[in-house]
C-alpha cells in the first residue's frame, strides 16, 4: 500500500496495481470533503443521514482526483448480498439490492462503499474486466466473492488465477467482538471447526477476523495474487468512517476502480 495526496484528499493505493497502466483503482479516505458534523470529510454515502449536495460533492472531488466523469460513475444501493450486476455503460441512479458490480468498459468508473466492511477490486488484466465488490460477514457467508468472479467468468471468460484483487482496509479482529448468534452463524457456514481459524478469544469474548476469512476465500476460489491494506477503520477515526465506533451515525467512505 501506498498514499497519495491530491487536491487536498488522501488516497489509498494499491502496490499490486502499480504496474497496471491500464487500471486506475484508489481507496479514498476521509480527509478533505466537504462534510461536517458526524460525517465530516469525504462522506460519499447519500444514505447516512448526510446533506445529499454535499455527498454529490464529495463525489465529484473523489471522481476529479481519480480522471473519471461523475456523470459515468456507476454505483449501487448496498445490501449485503452476492448480487452482482454487470454494467455496460455507467451512470444513472445507483443499482438496487446489489454488493458488487461488473464492467469490461474503459471510462465507466465503479464504486463501492463502507464504513467497517471490506471493498475489493478484482481485475482481470488478460481479457481487461474490473469488478468492485462490498463485503462484510454477511456477504463473506453469502459467497459474494464467488458470486463476483462467476459473473465475470460467465460473462467474459475471465479465470481466477488470471485474478489479480486489491482489499481495502476494513475493521480489525481486535475491534470485532461478536456474540453467541454469530458464532452459530459462522458454525453453520463453516463446520467440523474450521470456524475458529476466523475467531480468537480474549477477556471471554470472541473476536472476529473478517480479514483471514476474505483471505481465506480468495485462496480457495484460485486467487492467489492479491493484496490487503492492513488498517483498522475501527482504529483509524482520522481516516476513516466506522459504523461500530461511531454508533451508526457517520458517513462511507470508498474505493473507486476504473478501466482507462
Amino acid at each position: 500500500m501506498h498514499t497519495e495526496e491530491k487536491n487536498g484528499l488522501k488516497l489509498l493505493r494499491f502496490d499490486l496495481f502499480r504496474n497496471q497502466e491500464d487500471l486506475s483503482c484508489a481507496v479514498a479516505t476521509r480527509a478533505g470533503g466537504v462534510s461536517s458534523g458526524p460525517y465530516f470529510g469525504l462522506n460519499l454515502g447519500s444514505g447516512t443521514g448526510d446533506k445529499l449536495e454535499l455527498v454529490e460533492e464529495n463525489l465529484e472531488l473523489f471522481c476529479g482526483v481519480m480522471g473519471a466523469e461523475s456523470a459515468r460513475l456507476g454505483r449501487m444501493q448496498q445490501r449485503h448480498t452476492a448480487n452482482v450486476a454487470v454494467l455496460e455503460n455507467g451512470g444513472g441512479a445507483a443499482t438496487e439490492n446489489t454488493d458488487a458490480l461488473v464492467t469490461a468498459v474503459p471510462g465507466v468508473p465503479l464504486l463501492a462503499l463502507s464504513a467497517d466492511c471490506a471493498l475489493t477490486c478484482f481485475y482481470d488484466p488478460k481479457r481487461k474486466v474490473l469488478a468492485v465488490a462490498h463485503s462484510g460477514w454477511r456477504g463473506a457467508f453469502l459467497g459474494v466473492y464467488a458470486a463476483t468472479l462467476n459473473v465475470m467468468k460467465m460473462r467474459y471468460g475471465t479465470e481466477p488465477g488470471d485474478v489479480t484483487a486489491g482489499v481495502s482496509p476494513m475493521i480489525s479482529a481486535a475491534n470485532y467482538p461478536v456474540r453467541e448468534d454469530f458464532l452459530e452463524k459462522l458454525k453453520a457456514f463453516y463446520p467440523g471447526g474450521a470456524d475458529k481459524r476466523f475467531l480468537t478469544m480474549k477477556d471471554g469474548l470472541h473476536f472476529f477476523n473478517l480479514r483471514e476469512l476474505l483471505r481465506s476465500q480468495l485462496e480457495t476460489l484460485g486467487v492467489k495474487d492479491h493484496e490487503f491494506m492492513h488498517l483498522c477503520t475501527y482504529a483509524e477515526k482520522e481516516m476513516f468512517y466506522s459504523w461500530r465506533r461511531d454508533g451508526g451515525k457517520t458517513g462511507r467512505f470508498g474505493l473507486m476502480a476504473m478501466i482507462k
